[in-house]
C-alpha cells in the first residue's frame, strides 16, 4: 500500500495566507497540516508518500526532503496546472506502479483513527476501493455522498443547498486497477445543485456513479472524528482547536527539560511541557496544558493562558499576554498581547492588543489595536474574493505575510491586510488592505502664529 497526498491547488479563497505557501504547509500548533497527515500515515505503517505539488511546491520539498527525518520515503509529483483531484491522481501513475493507494486530500484535518478504520474496511471487502465520509452539519460547503443501505455510493451532488447529511471527506482507498477509471471523468463537476454553474476540474468524486453503474461501487466508511476541511482563512483556528484538543490529551503530566529554568515565584497551573534552555521568570503565569519550545523566554509578569503553544527561540514579555499559539523565532514584547495565531518570525512591539492570525515575519508596529466586536454583536464577516461570508467563532483580523503596521494602526474586525502590505500610522483600517499596497492616512496641515504672548494671562 502507497500513500498519495494531493496538495498542488493555489487555494485562492485561502488568501491571504495562500500567496508564498500552499494551503497544505500552513503551520497548525506550529507543524504544516500536512505533516499531521504524514505522521498519521506513518502511524499506520504507510511509509511509501507521494505528494503531489503545484503551486508554491518548493515550500513542501524543503520542509520534507525525502522523508528521511519523518521516518518515510517521499516522492514528489508535480501538477503545474490545477486539473483535478482525478487528474492529480493519474500524474502519479509512476510512483503508484501496481500497489493499491490511499488517496488524501492535503487540505483537510483528521484524527489518528481515520486511516486505520479506512484500511480496516478496505482490506474486509471485494470492492473497488473505499470511500471515507463524515457528518457534517451544513452540505452546501461539501461534496454530499449518496450512500445505499448497504453502503454502496452510488452518486454526488456538488455544495448542495443547506442540510446535514453524509459528505465525502477527501479520503479514499482505492484497488490498483480501479486507477484507470479515473481517466474516464469529465472535465468539470457535473453533478451540481440545480442552477448552480458547475466547477471546472476532473475530481475523483465524478467516478462515483460510473462504477456504481457498472456494480464496482465504491464502499462508504464512516470516519470518526474529528475531520476538518480548511478551506477559508480563518479555518486554521478550527483546526488549531482540534489539534490543541488532541495534544492536551497526551500531555497528562508536566514534561520540563532538564536545562529549562522556571523561577520559583512563577505560577504554574496544569500540565506544561517546556524545551531545553528555556527560561521562565519571576512572576509569570501559566496555565496548563501549555507547550513551550528550546531557548524561550517567557519573560517578568507574562501571562500565557490555557492550550497554548509556543514556538523554538520566542521572547515573550515582559507583562504580555498570549492565547494561541506562535511560530519559531517570534518576539511579543512589553505588555504585547496576541490571541490568536502568530507564524514564524512575527514582531510585535510594546503596548498592542492583537485578535486573529498573523503571517510570517509580520511586523506589529507601537500602540496597534485590533477589534474583536462589531458594533451590532453580530457574527464576524470577512469578504473573500468579492464575498462576504460569515466567520463564525472568529474574531480578529487576517494579516498576510511579510506586512506591517506603523504606530497606532488601527484594524477593524474581519478585514484582511494582504501580503507584503503596510498599514501606516494613526490608520483606522475599515476595508481590506490590497496586497504590495500601503495605506496611509492624508492629512492637511495648519500653521497659526504661537507667540511668547500667548502665555502672559
Amino acid at each position: 500500500m502507497k500513500a498519495l497526498i494531493l496538495a498542488a491547488g493555489k487555494g485562492e479563497r485561502f488568501f491571504p495566507f495562500n500567496v508564498f505557501r500552499p494551503k497544505p504547509m500552513f503551520p497548525i500548533c506550529n507543524r504544516p497540516l500536512i505533516a499531521w497527515t504524514v505522521s498519521r500515515l506513518i502511524d499506520a505503517k504507510i511509509t511509501d508518500i507521494g505528494i503531489v505539488v503545484g503551486h508554491r511546491g518548493g515550500r513542501a520539498r524543503n520542509y520534507f526532503g525525502k522523508g528521511q527525518g519523518f521516518g518515510c520515503q517521499i516522492t514528489y509529483i508535480e501538477q503545474p496546472q490545477p486539473k483535478g483531484t482525478a487528474h492529480a491522481v493519474g500524474l502519479a501513475s509512476d510512483f503508484i506502479g501496481n500497489d493499491d493507494v490511499l488517496v488524501i486530500f492535503g487540505d483537510i484535518f483528521f484524527g489518528p483513527d481515520a486511516i486505520p478504520r479506512l484500511l480496516d474496511v478496505f482490506n474486509a471487502t471485494t470492492a473497488s476501493g473505499v470511500a471515507g465520509v463524515v457528518h457534517v452539519d451544513d452540505l452546501a460547503a461539501h461534496i454530499r455522498a449518496h450512500v445505499e443501505q448497504d453502503q454502496r455510493v452510488s452518486s454526488y451532488t456538488y455544495k448542495p443547498r443547506g442540510g446535514a447529511g453524509r459528505a465525502l471527506a477527501g479520503l479514499y482507498v482505492f484497488k490498483n486497477e480501479t486507477l484507470p477509471d479515473l481517466d474516464n471523468t469529465a472535465d468539470f463537476v457535473p453533478r451540481t445543485q440545480y442552477g448552480i454553474f458547475p466547477p471546472e476540474g476532473r475530481e475523483i468524486c465524478d467516478i462515483i456513479p460510473l462504477l456504481y453503474r457498472e456494480n464496482r461501487a465504491l464502499i462508504a466508511t464512516d470516519l470518526p472524528g474529528p475531520w476538518f476541511d480548511m478551506d477559508l482563512p480563518w479555518h486554521p483556528k478550527n483546526v488549531t482547536r482540534l489539534a490543541l484538543a488532541e495534544m492536551a490529551e497526551a500531555l497528562s503530566e508536566s514534561v520540563i527539560a532538564p536545562t529549562a529554568t522556571i523561577d520559583p515565584t512563577a505560577r504554574v497551573c496544569g500540565p506544561i511541557a517546556v524545551g531545553e534552555n528555556t527560561t521562565i521568570d519571576r512572576n509569570t503565569s501559566i496555565e496548563g496544558p501549555v507547550w513551550i519550545g528550546k531557548n524561550a523566554q517567557i519573560l517578568e509578569g507574562s501571562r500565557i493562558a490555557s492550550h497554548t503553544v509556543i514556538g523554538d527561540h520566542c521572547k515573550i514579555g515582559p507583562f504580555a499576554k498570549l492565547s494561541g499559539t506562535v511560530d519559531a523565532n517570534c518576539h511579543i514584547t512589553y505588555l504585547g498581547e496576541l490571541s490568536g495565531i502568530m507564524l514564524e518570525e512575527g514582531r510585535v512591539t510594546h503596548q498592542i492588543q492583537l485578535s486573529g492570525i498573523f503571517g510570517e515575519r509580520a511586523e506589529i508596529g507601537a500602540g496597534t489595536q485590533v477589534g474583536t466586536l462589531r458594533f451590532d454583536d453580530a457574527e464576524i464577516e470577512v469578504e473573500v474574493q468579492g464575498i462576504r461570508r460569515k466567520a463564525p467563532g472568529f474574531t480578529g483580523v487576517l494579516f498576510g505575510d511579510y506586512s506591517r503596521t506603523g504606530i497606532g494602526a488601527m484594524i477593524m474586525p474581519g478585514r484582511i491586510v494582504g501580503p507584503c502590505a503596510m498599514v501606516g500610522p494613526g490608520v483606522v483600517l475599515t476595508k481590506n488592505a490590497p496586497p504590495y499596497k500601503a495605506v496611509l492616512v492624508e492629512q492637511q496641515l495648519a500653521e497659526i502664529d504661537w507667540l511668547p504672548n500667548i502665555y502672559d494671562r
